[in-house]
């Protein structure tokens, strides 16, 4: 089952969401509402503690037929942890992050590091936004684009070993990398498809626009 789990980071262009949230679940998170307002969609699930989203979308959304799910503000979990939460209760094993790369590099960074723990859960995820689409690998990713996209792979654990890509314009073969270094920043795709396959270690692939 795919989920969306919708946040409260801007969102200026909403053409990237279409991909996503066909056939989807759709959950969202506090001020996410305002998004799925703006794409015209009745999310099948609300939850947050409703600080951050307007009376006027929370009383509209109210009216419909939705679970509604709300918690008080002084809690343990952000709202998207809570949404993502819900989703793997509800068997999601595909979740897409939306409204989680925002102005606040906190919130930014949390929302991220929630792919570690979906991995773990042995569900597939991103977090999109309009200019990145980032996943965690923990040994091969494979990236679908087409010519000069640009990719890049950013260890998260002390040392990546054994890193190999296919279809990049700048080649590795066996390499380690490390956290400390952005030696895998800015990457080129040579056609629509490429691939990084490493032995050890943890990274985010990031396919990004300028």
């Amino acid at each position: 089952m795919k989920a969306v789990v919708f946040a409260n980071a801007d969102i200026e262009d909403y053409g990237f969401c279409e991909e996503y949230i066909k056939d989807a679940v759709i959950i969202s998170c506090d001020g996410g509402m305002r998004h799925t307002m703006k794409l015209g969609i009745v999310p099948d699930y609300i939850v947050g503690d409703f600080d951050s989203v307007s009376p006027e979308v929370l009383d509209y959304y109210k009216k419909q037929d939705i679970e509604l799910k709300q918690v008080p503000c002084r809690k343990d979990e952000t709202d998207m942890e809570l949404g993502i939460n819900h989703a793997v209760e509800l068997g999601a094993d595909d979740i897409t992050l939306i409204g989680g790369i925002g102005s606040r590099l906190d919130h930014t960074l949390a929302n991220i590091f929630q792919l570690i723990k979906l991995e773990k859960l042995g569900i597939k995820a991103r977090i999109v936004n309009e200019r990145n689409n980032i996943t965690l690998c923990t040994g091969k990713a494979e990236i679908y684009g087409k010519k000069d996209d640009l990719v890049s792979f950013i260890p998260i654990t002390d040392v990546v070993t054994g890193v190999y890509t296919k279809g990049l314009e700048y080649p590795l073969e066996n390499a380690v990398m490390h956290m400390d270094s952005p030696m895998g920043v800015s990457n080129v795709m040579e056609g629509d498809y490429a691939e990084y396959s490493f032995k050890s270690g943890m990274a985010l692939i990031i396919k990004a626009k300028d």
